[in-house]
């Protein structure tokens, strides 16, 4: 490990902008890597910069000419890595850098699923146009929708719906959007797919239905009466 390197990582985690400054101008290598953990021993500057949301420090090494589109071991970019963030000013910038919005890490979540997952409604739109990959699945085959069903975001699914998203996908547990949503007793979501055509008689793997998921929700008696009014039964 580069003590060099090393010091320009633990300034940009420590968010010292004059000293990273200082140690480009003498030379380090901009896509320098490092990390205080085997984990993070292959995330490069920018990288860092990004998950830890520093903005400013992500506009210098970009215009130093750090590679956006490096990939650590666990295929994260720093792309990946602002989502995570929730940083939406870093993400903005590396899409207008050319940021691979098709990149998938370790779990083959993508940018898209991670942005959905967070109710990042705008961005998500921002990627769909780019041309994400509405429909990709990730380790256990949840979809972008299913993240945002998952997670309580309405207008994301709305948005997911729009751009081709199917409402009955199941993952490998067997859970649809509308059983996730059910088990929330989240009844704007729960309206949103059942009136894009969700199906309400699917078992998980466990035998759990929509109805079943319902009952045991924060609003069961609305929820299992939405889901009857579909046509769901015991």
């Amino acid at each position: 490990m580069s003590s060099a390197n090393l010091e320009l990582i633990r300034s940009i985690i420590k968010g010292e902008l004059e000293t990273v400054n200082r140690l480009l101008e003498q030379g380090i290598d901009v896509n320098a890597t490092s990390g205080m953990t085997p984990v993070g021993e292959t995330n490069t500057a920018l990288m860092w910069a990004a998950a830890e949301g520093y903005l400013d420090m992500v506009t210098v090494l970009l215009a130093r000419g750090a590679d956006v589109n490096r990939k650590s071991a666990s295929g994260y970019s720093a792309l990946m890595f602002a989502a995570e963030a929730d940083a939406r000013d870093i993400i903005t910038v590396l899409l207008d850098h050319g940021a691979d919005i098709h990149v998938r890490n370790q779990y083959r979540e993508t940018v898209l699923m991670i942005l959905a997952r967070q109710g990042q409604t705008d961005l998500v739109q921002r990627v769909i146009s780019l041309g994400a990959e509405v429909e990709a699945r990730n380790h256990i085959d949840n979809t972008a929708l299913y993240l945002a069903a998952e997670n309580g975001h309405p207008y994301t699914t709305k948005v997911l719906i729009a751009a081709g998203g199917q409402v009955n996908t199941e993952n490998k547990g067997g859970w649809t959007p509308l059983m996730m949503a059910s088990a929330r007793g989240d009844l704007e979501i729960m309206t949103l797919l059942l009136d894009h055509g969700a199906n309400v008689q699917p078992k998980n793997n466990w035998g759990g239905t929509a109805l079943s998921e319902a009952r045991n929700s924060f609003r069961p008696m609305q929820a299992v009466e939405l889901l009857m009014r579909a046509g769901a039964t015991e």
